[in-house]
């Protein structure tokens, strides 16, 4: 074992430990990107033991656009250094077609298979406990199978367990143009809102320019979809009530404050925070413009995961205060979660996950060792030990397969030099017969 093997675990060991003395919480008000009270990040047994992994995949799968590019050309920079290192002190020439080959399983096949770890097999996640029990966690944009870009088994039921495990009380199934998923996840809610979660009806199509969210829109109202998708100005629900209009992210910014934004009914919430990359992106770098748009129009701000079954990470949510809501039917809870939306910008609380607010190309660059920090600094003290024990484990499991290796090419070499001592010895002995 050489000093080298040291650096990684005394590298976790010291960014575990340091960071014990300035904690943050992995929770934040999304507006002022404060810490928020009455509420915290839970995480199960299974979490806790595969910290260094489950923490690590939720903050990649919480990246913006430019900070997934940052991360691989860290890791490319990276590779170049290691490679460079090396042959400085090689006496050999490098064979390119391995240095090629490495390069590929560096920069490609290996982010590849992280990405792919990330989005398509469960795995443990972290879940929002909120105190307050007259709150509501509610995700305004969620999807099933029904929509064209939806994972083919993302059924209702297993929206509803992700929902679950994440913390959610309600979920609107926003479909695109479809409403599928819809009527099959209602049609098993729970008779009370506070037996399980709750899934209800939606549709996200494109109108006035936008991709909108209507919310309680069910397949009885599709008689004001119009030249394909688009609304009417005069939609109502089946219970007369105007629906609520939720403004995805990312959108058009010069058109939603403008002439194009009149086509619509009126939108009276905005997505402040979006699951998807690019939702994720347009969040942060258009962060002061949503805030404008909310105050100057009295919208309410809200967060939607946006997930279509590939993930498993929560990047926030929305909380709506309902006095009683868990005695109320899905139906009424409905009724009243969007009551309370159409009071505009006070009415809800948004909250998100902690991510690295990199915006600026100079911070960009940092992604990497900011991502890290911010992962550490969230860990709980259970996590911190896990973290410990996985990178010495892994320097001793490490060590002990190049032993391994060692000693097995030492045997085979053994075997070989017996081998050609045997076939040096056996014609000498036949000859020497002959001869007598």
């Amino acid at each position: 074992m050489g000093w080298r093997d040291l650096v990684v675990p005394l590298l976790v060991t010291v960014l575990v430990l340091v960071t014990m003395l300035i904690p943050q919480s992995a929770l934040r008000d999304a507006v002022t990107h404060g810490d928020v009270q009455g509420m915290r990040l839970e995480i199960g047994t299974a979490f806790t033991i595969f910290s260094p992994f489950c923490a690590m995949l939720d903050m990649q799968a919480l990246l913006t656009v430019p900070q997934h590019i940052a991360f691989m050309v860290t890791l490319l920079f990276g590779f170049l250094v290691w490679r460079s290192t090396a042959f400085a002190r090689s006496t050999s020439y490098p064979v390119w077609s391995r240095e090629a080959r490495l390069l590929l399983l560096t920069v490609l096949v290996i982010p590849f298979l992280v990405l792919l770890v990330n989005v398509l097999p469960p795995r443990p996640m972290a879940k929002l406990v909120v105190d307050d029990p007259e709150l509501v966690a509610v995700d305004v944009h969620a999807h099933t199978s029904s929509s064209h870009d939806g994972r083919p088994d993302w059924s209702p039921a297993r929206v509803r367990n992700w929902h679950a495990k994440s913390g959610f009380n309600v979920a609107y199934i926003t479909d695109h143009k479809r409403f599928g998923g819809a009527i099959d996840g209602t049609a098993v809610n729970p008779a009370r809102a506070g037996d399980g979660v709750v899934l209800l009806s939606g549709l996200e199509l494109r109108s006035g320019g936008q991709h909108v969210n209507v919310l309680s829109m069910t397949q009885a109202e599709s008689t004001y979809i119009v030249e394909g998708d688009h609304l009417t100005k005069a939609i109502r629900l089946a219970d007369g009530r105007v629906p609520l209009i939720l403004q995805t992210i990312p959108f058009d910014f010069p058109m939603f404050a403008g002439p194009g934004q009149d086509t619509l009914p009126m939108t009276r919430a905005i997505e402040l925070n979006d699951g998807a990359p690019k939702g994720l992106t347009v969040g942060l770098r258009r962060h002061a413009q949503i805030l404008h748009y909310a105050d100057s129009m009295n919208l309410a701000l809200v967060a939607g995961s946006d997930n279509h079954g590939w993930g498993n990470t929560v990047s926030g949510w929305t909380l709506v205060r309902v006095p009683g809501w868990r005695a109320l039917t899905p139906a009424a809870l409905a009724v009243q979660l969007e009551t309370a939306m159409l009071g505009g910008r006070r009415s809800t609380q948004v909250v998100e996950r902690r991510t690295p607010l990199l915006l600026s190309v100079p911070d960009v660059a940092l992604t990497v060792p900011v991502m890290f920090l911010t992962v550490a600094r969230s860990l709980t003290l259970a996590e911190r030990i896990s973290w410990i024990v996985w990178a010495w484990a892994l320097l001793l499991l490490r060590v002990g397969v190049r032993q391994l290796a060692t000693a097995s090419i030492a045997r085979a070499r053994v075997a070989r030099q017996r081998r050609r001592q045997r076939m040096r010895i056996v014609p000498i002995a036949r000859s020497a017969g002959l001869q007598s």
